[in-house]
């Protein structure tokens, strides 16, 4: 595995061992499909098999990554918990016993597990609802339950505010302000802009970041939490995170169906990954050691670039042709949709 200084070592598709062809195709259809993709990178073994950008878009432009913030929110969980200061399953109420007053019953049961897995039970998710004056905590734990913890998914933005607010509480500092220490200098990431509720990171969504920053992440979690000699957060914690808990077959896309882990989804094609709205994606593949990123703004389904293109060509290994990558990937940074 190799790691970057300031920028990624580059791979060829040879020294990758991807064909060549079939990453050319997936170019192609890119611009068939008029997909609107601003960036995308593709690591192997650590190494940038290649990057593209689309007109306007950049190497550190910054865009909203939308519920991707979900993944960091769970990593800094998987760090409290390396260093003592939780467990996922300690009871949720226990790092709220002096603010929160008369819970709605059933509250007393909930673990950061189920927050961590979406399966609080509660009737709705309330954080879009919320006004500046309210108590974002206070109101949670007043959402009335309609399924025991653990036994039904439903997605939940709420969840993971609360797991903000708990590294919060034990961290005494926002989310992003602790992560500013135990991550994003390690990975050589500016501290990024979150946004944030009475001093708690939002932690489901708020971040923007750049896809050479998500890279990293990813890099960091097909490593097992391991970055050059430093373990970030333990692979003990990245293996639950990245494995299903709860089944997702009541959710509505059928790419969504595999199951869902500490704030990662299970891929149908095997391994999991950080998700945004509109298509923002890091992959995960750890059978070919392998980090795909996406920053889009788009309605289809993205992740069958990797399924239909990227897997297969790893899968098939390098064989030699005349293709130009490069030129494909020049035709991407150069087109425009009318």
């Amino acid at each position: 595995m190799v790691f970057p200084h300031k920028e990624f070592e580059k791979a060829s598709c040879r020294d990758a061992n991807i064909e060549k062809g079939l990453l050319a195709d997936m170019f192609d259809f890119i611009e068939k499909e008029k997909l609107d993709i601003h960036s995308m990178i593709l690591l192997k073994d650590g190494a940038k098999v290649f990057d593209a950008y689309a007109p306007g878009y950049y190497r550190y432009h910054n865009e909203e990554i939308y519920s991707i913030s979900k993944s960091f929110t769970s990593v800094a969980i998987g760090i409290c918990q390396d260093k003592g200061l939780l467990k996922v399953d300690d009871f949720i109420l226990s790092f709220f016993k002096d603010s929160v007053k008369e819970p709605t019953p059933g509250y007393e049961k909930i673990t950061i597990k189920h927050l961590l897995t979406m399966s609080v039970g509660q009737e709705k998710d309330i954080l879009q609802d919320l006004s500046p004056k309210d108590d974002a905590i206070d109101k949670f734990f007043h959402v009335n339950l309609v399924h025991e913890p653990g036994t039904v998914f439903m997605y939940n933005n709420s969840a993971t505010f609360i797991l903000s607010a708990i590294v919060t509480k034990v961290t005494r500092k926002s989310t992003n302000d602790f992560l500013a220490e135990v991550l994003y200098p390690i990975l050589e990431i500016e501290k990024p802009v979150w946004d944030s509720f009475d001093g708690i990171s939002m932690g489901a969504f708020g971040m923007k970041l750049n896809t050479i920053d998500m890279a990293k992440f990813g890099l960091l979690l097909v490593n097992d939490g391991l970055w050059k000699d430093t373990q970030v957060v333990s692979k003990a914690y990245l293996d639950e995170a990245g494995k299903s808990h709860i089944s997702t077959k009541n959710w509505d896309n059928p790419r969504d169906q595999y199951g869902y882990g500490y704030q990662f989804w299970m891929n149908d094609f095997g391994d999991y990954r950080a998700a945004g709205w509109l298509k923002q994606y890091i992959v995960i593949n750890k059978r070919f050691n392998v980090v795909f990123v996406t920053q889009a703004k788009e309605e289809k389904e993205l992740l069958d670039l990797f399924s239909n293109f990227i897997l297969p060509a790893l899968e098939k290994g390098w064989l030699y042709d005349n293709v130009s990558l490069r030129e494909y990937i020049r035709k991407f940074e150069g087109r425009h949709h009318e």
